[in-house]
């Protein structure tokens, strides 16, 4: 009994090196797709975070100064606009995701959920080094202090992924089962920008609404990005179980609706 655990244990190893391997063709494909090998090149996979970033700091600096609420101005900006990013771009990337990329799952290998997970990840790292290289620009001129609680800080960032991943499969899924839904996207996205926590903190709201707001799962992924920037000088909430609860049902539904894709694709 003990030799056959080891040996499923050693098969389960070997097929998650195997997909990892194709996730990170996948990306280095994705990447040569999108942004080719001439001029920069990979590089606007996080300059064009960092560039849209840089534009907003600046413009809501000079609309409300150093400090919102007693919060610094470039924190807040940069811990909100930042995940704010990461969400749009996989949702936008998971639109027709399945579709572009149909031919490769000839490959047997290749699975549905690689062809969004490399977006994803791709996604992720190019945001966090914009994050980071703007970081280090504000904090050479001492404009930028480091995270306080690194753990609540990637925690939060961790969340902002797992829901962008959760939303993008179930997103994917169905632009693929229903081509009218495309249209609605970026509505919905602009829709979603006064409620989602980018331009407030939980505790600026008043009492009776404060709990509401733990309702959007994306208020809870800022609230733990900024309590990991800011630290105890701030007053934070965030609503943990919910948060893993709702990106782990999300997450179960995509996977379940990605079963069903297979019969609207047309592979050329």
């Amino acid at each position: 009994m003990r030799r056959a655990e080891l040996a499923g244990y050693r098969a389960l190893a070997d097929a998650a090196q195997i997909q990892a391997i194709v996730v990170g063709a996948l990306m280095m494909r994705e990447l040569h797709t999108r942004y080719g090998r001439d001029n920069l090149g990979f590089v606007w996979l996080f300059a064009e975070p960092f560039l849209f970033c840089m534009g907003v700091i600046v413009i809501w600096s000079v609309i409300h100064g150093r400090y919102e609420h007693g919060v610094p101005i470039l924190a807040f900006v940069m811990t909100g606009y930042m995940p704010l990013t990461l969400w749009r771009h996989i949702t936008m990337r998971s639109t027709h995701c399945f579709r572009a990329n149909a031919s490769l799952l000839y490959h047997r290998q290749v699975r549905m959920l690689d062809l969004l997970l490399a977006r994803v990840l791709l996604e992720f790292y190019g945001t966090l080094i914009a994050y980071a290289v703007i970081g280090f620009i504000f904090w050479s001129v001492d404009l930028y202090e480091l995270p306080r609680d690194w753990g609540l800080f990637y925690l939060g960032w961790a969340y902002m992924g797992l829901f962008g991943c959760g939303f993008g499969l179930i997103l994917g899924s169905l632009t693929e089962m229903y081509e009218w839904l495309e249209k609605l996207v970026g509505p919905f996205m602009y829709f979603m920008l006064p409620i989602c926590g980018v331009f407030f903190m939980v505790d600026w709201l008043p009492p009776r609404l404060q709990q509401a707001a733990l309702y959007m799962p994306t208020v809870n992924a800022f609230e733990l990005i900024r309590a990991g920037q800011l630290g105890p000088s701030v007053r934070t909430h965030y609503w943990l179980e919910y948060e893993t609860f709702v990106c782990a049902a999300m997450i179960a539904v995509g996977l379940m609706l990605c079963r069903n894709v297979h019969r609207h694709l047309i592979v050329e």
